[in-house]
């Protein structure tokens, strides 16, 4: 590994790029303007995954899956950076998960789309990500922090949730403290506050992640989201600092100490107290009641660490190792219910996104 290198005086014309994934167990608090809102804990896992190819042209086009919103996406960020009407690009999504099912898809296209079409220009200045050297033929980009958050930035993203942001630099298992809302008065697009990340830890190797998703259902998102969080009572202050505490206090140190039991055992708890504040919006949903059906399921099989992702469908499933986890899919066929759940075995993310030049 080399020191992080000076920008290349010529651009490269075709770029790869992979994100992880991510799940969102819960947030803190939200509606109380005198705590923190929104915040929460969430985690990487490296599939299913967005994998993009982005070409320079004179114009912007796109293809494949989720292809307009990738057009919209680079389009915001030629905005953003001020590129002149000749710094287009091809785009090919070769791979993005579902959309609107808690996987947290739009978030990881949208900086993966930006992170493309800043590389391919080289703009802006200054902004560059690291460089390590891998291949003769090749080059592997990471970012850091600060590129993932000014590639939101560019993209409009971290409203809310900075789990996926995070996460895109450098994966993982994230906890971040949530901010407090903005006044009325409207904030600068390069004055928006995203909220602060308090840790990160990367998960035993060993461990693997069971995500399951229903078919044909998806989440609250867009103006129906909104309007759910507007309809919403403010999240009680105890359930604020029960989520607190478990996160800081059983989660993460259970994390750190790789003690799987421990932190199965949080994880669920977590999600269970995390889901209250919402059930007024997310009871109404169709898969409201399979979900939770679900998660006692999966208890019922010995599988403690079950909790939804965010408005769901997507549940996650901690297990101990991919052994546990091929038996986990297995029963799920045994049981007649890989016709309703899509299952992928993963594993837990540590690396973040990862831009190849190809030359």
């Amino acid at each position: 590994m080399k020191e992080p290198s000076q920008p290349s005086s010529r651009s490269p014309s075709l770029v790869e790029i992979r994100t992880p994934t991510r799940l969102h167990i819960g947030m803190f608090s939200f509606g109380n303007p005198t705590i923190r809102s929104f915040g929460g804990i969430g985690l990487m896992v490296e599939r299913p995954h967005v994998h993009l190819r982005l070409r320079k042209a004179s114009q912007f086009k796109s293809r494949g899956p989720l292809a307009e919103r990738a057009l919209e996406f680079a389009r915001l960020a030629a905005g953003a950076w001020k590129l002149g009407p000749e710094s287009g690009c091809e785009i090919d999504v070769l791979a993005v998960p579902r959309a609107h099912v808690g996987l947290g898809s739009g978030t990881q296209l949208a900086l993966a789309v930006a992170a493309g079409v800043r590389h391919l220009h080289q703009t802006p200045a200054g902004e560059e990500p690291h460089e390590f050297d891998v291949h003769p033929s090749e080059r592997e980009w990471f970012f850091d922090t600060r590129d993932a958050l000014n590639l939101a930035r560019a993209v409009g993203r971290g409203r809310r949730s900075c789990v996926g942001i995070y996460g895109f630099s450098r994966g993982g298992l994230i906890v971040e403290t949530g901010r407090f809302e903005p006044s009325a008065v409207a904030v600068a697009e390069n004055e928006q506050q995203f909220s602060p990340m308090v840790a990160r830890v990367r998960l035993p190797s060993t461990w693997r992640c069971l995500v399951i998703v229903q078919r044909d259902s998806i989440g609250l998102h867009g103006e129906a989201e909104k309007a759910a969080f507007a309809s919403l009572p403010p999240v009680p202050g105890e359930i604020a600092a029960e989520l607190a505490r478990l996160a800081l206090l059983d989660i993460l140190p259970a994390a750190v100490e790789g003690d799987f039991e421990m932190f199965s055992e949080a994880i669920h708890r977590y999600g269970a107290v995390a889901g209250r504040p919402f059930e007024p919006a997310s009871s109404k949903l169709p898969h409201a009641a399979t979900t939770a059906q679900l998660i006692e399921l999966l208890g019922e099989l010995g599988i403690r660490g079950a909790a939804q992702s965010s408005w769901g469908p997507a549940v996650m499933a901690c297990c101990e190792s991919l052994e546990q986890a091929g038996r986990l899919v297995e029963q799920f066929e045994t049981l007649g219910l890989a016709r309703q759940y899509e299952t992928t075995i993963a594993r837990f993310d540590s690396q973040g996104a990862v831009l190849r030049v190809i030359e």
